[in-house]
């Protein structure tokens, strides 16, 4: 009766341990969901955040300065594909080091 018990306690822990790495190997990222396929803007939180599908990033402008989300929102140079084509080039240019910057608190959509 001994052994049954520890076997089936065996048996259960197993099992979990198997679904936990099937359910967290399998299931997609957040970024390559479907809703996240080209590029669009969302509103959320109070403000229109900008998916470009080439960066795979979401991008913010208050105005003034353009910013990306990467982990927090950092103030954006156009090194990456996002505004180098069709888009009205015109004086700006990104704050140097040493310039205060207020970077948004507002978050990004994450189904």
């Amino acid at each position: 009766m001994r052994n049954a018990k520890l076997y089936l306690i065996m048996s259960a822990l197993l099992l979990a341990g198997a679904l936990m790495l099937t359910v967290s190997t399998s299931s997609p990222s957040v970024m390559a969901a479907p809703e996240f396929a080209g590029d669009h803007w969302r509103y959320h939180d109070g403000h229109w955040n900008y998916w470009n599908q080439a960066d795979r990033r979401w991008y913010y402008t208050d105005g003034s300065n353009w910013f990306y989300y990467d982990k927090a929102w950092r103030p954006y140079g156009f090194n990456q594909r996002f505004g180098r084509d069709n888009f009205e080039r015109g004086v700006y240019k990104v704050p140097g080091p040493g310039v205060t910057i207020e970077a948004p608190r507002h978050g990004i959509y994450i189904p």
